[in-house]
């Protein structure tokens, strides 16, 4: 156990030093001419903050400072960030139950950060620390807090040569990790939440899981590169060569503080929020804006009056080029059928837009003119006669294959010309699609 111990301790020595290094590096970023000066700045720190970490990080230290500092307020839903006027946050541990149901909820998001420390004792890091360590996986789905529950011989032996008290600080560990007071218990000052159930109620208290609050900041923040100081975007906005060819944004992000200008502040909310400098994020959780798109609707023919041919241009492109190839097997012949496919779902998705407008506009006479088959298929004030008559299905079909093909040889310059039997494999393919989703027709 110690060899682990100590290992966990190494690690945080390390990440202790990488924080100061970069605080440093931060304020020289758009002074370093050349590698060699960042690492000279990196040793200098190393050296500087060494003593310092070699202190904060010795085995017997650690320990006397977990008897002495460590306080159970390790929580997963700090009470403050509801009301920052809460003094007294009873620490509540819930890490919730794995289900494959799509939600975005306590245990089902793999966070970085399990727990958070809450109150006065965020600023302790090595309360957050020891959760850290005690809740290690160290083979055998066990954990170290299992091995204090176990009054394992090995800790007894470690923690006796350290010249501490094995049930002492076994109990403090047992506190932390499960909280003193982990109990369901409201609060006056955070908001209540009544439901009814059968005769009386089920009340709800709003807290907030800060552990997901900060996974989404931290997953925001890893989409943001930067090379040499600048971020990505101002290579993209300036139009600049650059080595990565993609990124990604989030937009309409609006930051939220909690008392992010004062540092003793932060610590009165959580250890994360300090960790996070105060910051967190709000995304956007409007409807999108849709915009009114105008619909043509035919009066003569759907076909000529509300497809155009260029929309088509790139599939029939790939649907030629497959179809000039000199191999014919099983993978070519399913590439053209679906690519014939994707045409005539494109065609539907016309119809059905068309389909969505005004129920009836076919009926006045500025519309006479369009035909029977299509006037029946396109508007829903015909629905119950779409369901019982089966002819119109017959000719729209066939209006679909002939457009398809006839638009296929005026958008390509060396079409193949296709003869009837062409046509009657559409045709086919057709039929098929108006089985397969009879309902839409």
């Amino acid at each position: 156990m110690k060899d682990v111990i100590v290992q966990f301790l190494d690690q945080k020595k390390e990440e202790f030093l990488q924080v100061k290094i970069k605080s440093e590096l931060n304020k020289v970023k758009n002074k370093l001419p050349n590698a060699a000066i960042e690492t000279e700045i990196q040793c200098k720190t190393r050296e500087k903050y060494a003593e310092e970490a070699n202190s904060k990080y010795n085995l017997s230290t650690w320990i006397e400072n977990i008897n002495k500092k460590a306080k159970p307020n390790v929580t997963t839903h700090p009470a403050k960030f509801t009301n920052a006027k809460i003094d007294i946050d009873t620490p509540q541990i819930f890490l919730g139950h794995y289900s494959q149901d799509g939600y975005l909820k306590t245990g089902n998001v793999l966070l970085k950060d399990k727990v958070d420390v809450s109150g006065n004792s965020a600023t302790n890091t090595v309360i957050y620390e020891l959760y850290e360590l005690l809740d290690m996986n160290i083979g055998n789905n066990q954990t170290i807090v299992d091995k204090f529950k176990q009054d394992d011989p090995s800790l007894i032996e470690l923690i006796t040569q350290l010249n501490g008290n094995f049930k002492d600080i076994k109990s403090k560990c047992l506190n932390v990790y499960y909280g003193s007071e982990n109990i369901n218990q409201t609060h006056g000052c955070i908001r209540q939440v009544y439901f009814p159930v059968y005769d009386g109620y089920n009340l709800l208290s709003i807290k907030t899981a800060s552990m997901l609050m900060y996974e989404v900041k931290n997953r925001i923040d890893q989409l943001n590169i930067w090379i040499e100081g600048k971020h990505i975007r101002d290579f993209k906005k300036n139009n600049k060569l650059c080595e990565i060819t993609e990124f990604h944004e989030i937009y309409n992000i609006t930051e939220i503080g909690f008392s992010n200008n004062d540092f003793i502040k932060m610590g009165n909310y959580s250890y994360l929020n300090v960790k996070n400098k105060g910051i967190a994020y709000l995304l956007s959780s409007v409807p999108p804006i849709l915009k009114k798109r105008n619909i043509r609707l035919p009066n003569t023919n759907f076909f000529s009056q509300c497809l155009y041919r260029g929309k088509f241009k790139e599939k029939f492109t790939k649907l030629h080029n497959l179809m000039k190839l000199e191999i014919s097997n099983l993978n070519i012949r399913n590439g053209i059928q679906n690519i014939i496919c994707s045409i005539i779902d494109d065609i539907l998705y016309v119809a059905f837009t068309i389909r969505k407008s005004d129920c009836g506009w076919s009926n006045t006479d500025y519309y006479s003119n369009l035909p029977k088959s299509q006037r029946i298929w396109l508007d829903d004030i015909n629905q119950e006669e779409r369901a019982i008559q089966i002819g119109w299905r017959e000719e729209v079909s066939q209006e679909i294959a002939r457009w398809l093909l006839k638009s296929y040889e005026l958008s390509i310059s060396d079409a193949i010309l296709l003869s009837t039997t062409e046509l009657i494999e559409v045709h086919k393919i057709v039929i098929d699609i108006m089985e397969h989703d009879k309902e839409f027709f």
